[in-house]
Parts: structure tokens; C-alpha cells; sequence
């Protein structure tokens, strides 16, 4: 008989999101609209669907934002603002149990300059962690953003990806040594479920 994951009925909602939800909504905040996002979660298919791994890391596509956080490196295919699929992400480490780190800069007030927010939630082998840039046009007075979504180590990626409801990746990824059985993930899975939710009573 396959293992069955004991996945939540739901991660996050408007009403009550996750702690690293709430920190991620809070960064457009003031000047975008975040009521109208909703989860998408559980997903199906492929992961590579949506996510792709990053071989070379440029500065300026901002992926080396949590580098030394873990080995390998996995974005997001469509990469947008205010994105359900971050937001999932970050709830589904939440369920697993890590703990939200948040940083953030702010520009002079009445100046021209970024506010820029940082949600890490650390997760086995890496996390998950999202960082978004919001400016005013200096010409236009116009308000823009932008975020870069990054998962860094192996575990870490098939969690999440499972948890979300993706196919169980069979491959062994790159990083690895070897493809870890399904069988021992699932029950870890469960594990790290079960105590976040005993921890959250």
C-alpha cells in the first residue's frame, strides 16, 4: 500500500494567513491591493510546471539573496507580485514548522528610493524565501514592485512540493547523493506535520 501524506485542508487564508504569509502580504501593503489574493493550494502535476532550478546564480536576477542557505537553488517559472504560489509556499513551510525571519529597509520618507522586505522560513536542508522591492517612479510618481522567490536544498524542495500536492519527484536531483524512498519522506513529512500541530495548541 502507497504512503499517504496527511496534507492540511488548507495553508492560508485571508482570514487567518500563516505568520510568513502575513509578513510577505505586509511588504505591498499601503500601496498595493492584497485582499484579492487567494490560495491555489493543493496544485497538481509536475514541479518543474512551476518551478525550475537555477544552475548559475547572476547578481542581478536576485537569486543569490539567500545564498549559504542551502545547496541548490529553485525559482518560480512565473515569478509575478503578490504571487498565491509564494504565499503557498511559505504556508506549507509554516506547516512543516520553521520559524519566520523577516528583514526590512525602508527609503527617507519623501525621498526617492526602495522599501525592500526579506521573508526566510528555514526547513530542513534550506527553506523558502521570497524578497520584494516596491519604488516610486521618479518621473511618473507611479508605484512599482517586484519579488524574486527562491527554494534553497534538495529536502527542502521535495517537501514543499509535496506538500502543495505536485507529483512525488522520482529522479534523483543533482544535489543529492540519491533519491530519497518515498516511503521514509511521507513518514518524516507526517512527522513534521504532526508536531507542528501539537506546537501550535
Amino acid at each position: 500500500m502507497s504512503p499517504s501524506l496527511q496534507r492540511p485542508v488548507l495553508l492560508w487564508n485571508q482570514a487567518a494567513p500563516s505568520p510568513s504569509v502575513r509578513r510577505y502580504l505586509r511588504c505591498f501593503q499601503g500601496e498595493f491591493d492584497v485582499d484579492s489574493m487567494k490560495s491555489e493550494y493543493p496544485y497538481q502535476g509536475l514541479a518543474s510546471t512551476a518551478f525550475r532550478r537555477v544552475t548559475t546564480i547572476p547578481r542581478h536576477e536576485g537569486y543569490d539573496r539567500f545564498e549559504g542557505k542551502g545547496t541548490g537553488c529553485w525559482g518560480l517559472r512565473r515569478d509575478s507580485m503578490i504571487n498565491p504560489l509564494t504565499a503557498d509556499l511559505l504556508a506549507a513551510a509554516d506547516a512543516i514548522g520553521g520559524q519566520t525571519v523577516y528583514a526590512s529597509s525602508s527609503a527617507l520618507p519623501g525621498g526617492i528610493g526602495a522599501d525592500a522586505g526579506e521573508v526566510w522560513v528555514p526547513l530542513l536542508d534550506g527553506g523558502v524565501g521570497v524578497e520584494v522591492v516596491v519604488w516610486e517612479s521618479e518621473t511618473t510618481n507611479r508605484v512599482f514592485a517586484r519579488q524574486r522567490t527562491t527554494i534553497r536544498g534538495p529536502h527542502a524542495y521535495r517537501a514543499l512540493a509535496e506538500l502543495l500536492g505536485f507529483s512525488w519527484l522520482t529522479r534523483r536531483l543533482p544535489e543529492e547523493m540519491a533519491a530519497p524512498s518515498r516511503e521514509q519522506h511521507i513518514a518524516l513529512m507526517n512527522t513534521l506535520l504532526l508536531a507542528s500541530t501539537v506546537a501550535a495548541r
